[in-house]
């Protein structure tokens, strides 16, 4: 029968079997609605027709054979989700044990994959970390038989590694399909080699360029390789380049006003961290980059809370003036982060809290503009007390407002980057306040003690929150 969702219109077909009795509550995938569906009459079914044996070229996974190891690694974190729902439509009366055992009969070969082999993600963390090595070794060969190595050596043996790693990861990964992740891990290393070498070619030839162009250059060029091939990891790479970029380009232009304080760039990449957020949401909100938002959404996270946690000390706020050196870069990335944020608006992907949200990050991103092209600090110290305690309540709220968002939503990163931010806070204020009252091993103790128990508690309280994403994903 056709199932459409009252509020977001999402429709799809269901198994008459899969509604109990005469109809029963389901939750859209999309928005999360919940809605009652009657079951419709259909005609008695005809006679059971016996299945052909399965051809010798099509195994089935029960029988012993798999697609390929891609299929392997794509279908283990499929198979726990399997696991649990099958679980649940036996409690709720949907399918009896045979039927379960039967659906799990079919993937249980994935699960001794993992089980004898390893899970997949560490086979992709072990040869991520051996590309970055190789890649690191080449570079650092290059360099230290610099003079001994003739230009045509040395351009030689940059492209033959770039091209090479890149024509065996393709092969890896798209045309035999046998080492997919490996694969991946060896396109990775083209991109790392491309972007040492970029540096390398302009000391062969001495080019005199702007420095910070490298990054740029590296940065925009990965870039739309990581949306070609669906590389989140490229993405990431490309995202932290352009970072790299930015830094040192601001300082640059910072250093015969400002120097390389720190304090500049605190607001730069704050606004940096913003406008990763706000790209992060635009990729949500369309379902053709949704696939590709975490590394900016992740990253823009990470970034904005770190660099508002500096904003919670009182003495940022003594030493804090205003950078007009920095105004290019903010009009820039302020004008970026309207468009984002517009994108988000007019796509109109139903998810909860997404125009607070919104909102939140234009206040945000007004109040960092504001901070680096207007504020010229507090001269007392009780002046710069009192902000840093109205900076520490926005901080706190904020942390707060991402963990109960990431609850929402049923975004276990949104909780794990607050819980964390949370923690170091914590840590923080804690120094704060009681590092001159009590003895440096009261100190010490007493501070273990209050981390072990916080550690219990947030464990206890991220286990309770998986756990209800994963009852609401079956309810």
């Amino acid at each position: 029968m056709r199932v459409n969702c009252p509020k977001c219109g999402l429709s799809g077909q269901m198994d008459d079997a899969r509604i109990p009795g005469q109809g029963g509550h389901l939750t859209c995938p999309r928005c999360k609605e919940r809605f009652f569906v009657a079951k419709e009459e259909s005609p008695p079914a005809p006679p059971p027709v016996a299945a052909p044996p399965p051809r010798a070229a099509e195994k089935s996974p029960a029988a012993g054979g798999v697609a390929s190891a891609g299929a392997h690694d794509e279908g283990i974190s499929f198979v726990r989700k399997l696991e649990r729902e099958t679980a649940a439509w036996q409690d709720e009366g949907l399918i009896d044990a045979g039927q379960r055992d039967r659906i799990m009969a079919r993937y249980r070969r994935l699960r001794e994959v993992e089980e004898k082999a390893g899970p997949g993600r560490l086979v992709t963390v072990i040869s991520v970390l051996g590309s970055i090595l190789v890649g690191v070794g080449i570079l650092l060969f290059i360099s230290s038989n610099w003079s001994e190595i003739p230009r045509w050596g040395k351009l030689a043996i940059i492209f033959s590694a770039m091209l090479g790693s890149y024509d065996a990861g393709y092969r890896l990964r798209y045309e035999g399909g046998t080492f997919p992740r490996v694969g991946a891990s060896l396109i990775f290393l083209g991109t790392v080699i491309f972007g040492g070498g970029i540096f390398l070619v302009a000391q062969i030839f001495h080019v005199s360029v702007h420095y910070p162009n490298g990054p740029l250059m590296w940065g925009l060029a990965i870039l739309p390789l990581a949306y070609l091939l669906r590389f989140k990891s490229i993405l990431t790479l490309a995202i932290g380049v352009l970072l790299v970029w930015l830094g040192t380009e601001a300082g640059f232009h910072l250093e015969g006003e400002y120097g390389y304080s720190g304090l500049a760039m605190i607001s730069l990449f704050l606004a940096a961290g913003l406008l990763l957020w706000g790209v992060g949401l635009a990729h949500r909100g369309a379902p053709a980059l949704r696939d590709m938002a975490a590394p900016w959404l992740q990253l823009g996270v990470a970034v904005t809370f770190l660099c508002a946690f500096f904003l919670t000390f009182a003495e940022v706020f003594r030493h804090w003036r205003a950078a007009d050196g920095l105004s290019p870069f903010l009009g820039v990335m302020g004008v970026l982060f309207c468009g984002a944020v517009l994108l988000r608006a007019r796509l109109r992907e139903p998810e909860k809290g997404w125009k607070a949200e919104i909102l939140i990050l234009c206040a945000a991103m007004a109040g960092v503009i504001y901070l680096a092209t207007g504020f010229t600090g507090v001269n007392t110290e009780g002046g710069a007390s009192a902000v840093a305690i109205v900076a520490n309540l926005i901080y706190a709220a904020g942390l707060i407002g991402i963990i109960v968002l990431g609850y929402l939503r049923r975004t276990t990163a949104y909780i794990n980057l607050g819980l964390i931010f949370f923690v170091i806070d914590i840590i923080a204020r804690y120094v704060d306040f009681f590092w001159k009252l009590l003895p440096r091993s009261l100190f010490f103790i007493a501070g273990g003690l209050i981390l072990l128990a916080g550690g219990v508690f947030l464990e206890r309280k991220r286990r309770s929150v998986i756990e209800s994403f994963h009852k609401g994903e079956v309810a």
